[in-house]
């Protein structure tokens, strides 16, 4: 037992050194798998500011779009409307990730070949 603990320990030490390059983007790549793949497994504080996030990038995308319509030029309805539904699909990406549900099946259950 005292050996996991120093273990676990020690795991924890070298995630939270983000002094060198290759340790910060080592962190960082825990959060962008959660960005964009999701979790599935990720506490109600995580998705919280993944809500956040993706509703932010809405905005930004819906605010585009509208200045666009808002000029009332064929061109210019095109043109935003294309630059504005980037951010809005990161952010249906990103909304759908924040709100993935556990699975449910037991470990002995689940099919290994999907």
């Amino acid at each position: 037992m005292p050996n996991d603990l120093e273990q676990i320990r020690q795991e924890t030490e070298d995630k939270q050194k983000n002094i060198l390059w290759e340790e910060g983007l080592r962190n960082g790549k825990s959060v962008d798998e959660f960005l964009w793949k999701g979790a599935p497994n990720a506490k109600p504080i995580q998705r919280a500011g993944l809500v956040i996030f993706g509703l932010t990038f809405w905005l930004i995308g819906v605010f585009i779009i509208a200045i666009g319509w808002a000029r009332d030029e064929g061109v210019a309805c095109l043109v935003t409307s294309l630059v504005g539904s980037a951010p809005v699909l990161i952010s249906v990406r990103l909304l759908r990730n924040a709100f993935l549900r556990p699975d449910k099946t037991p470990e002995g259950e689940k099919d290994i070949h999907k």
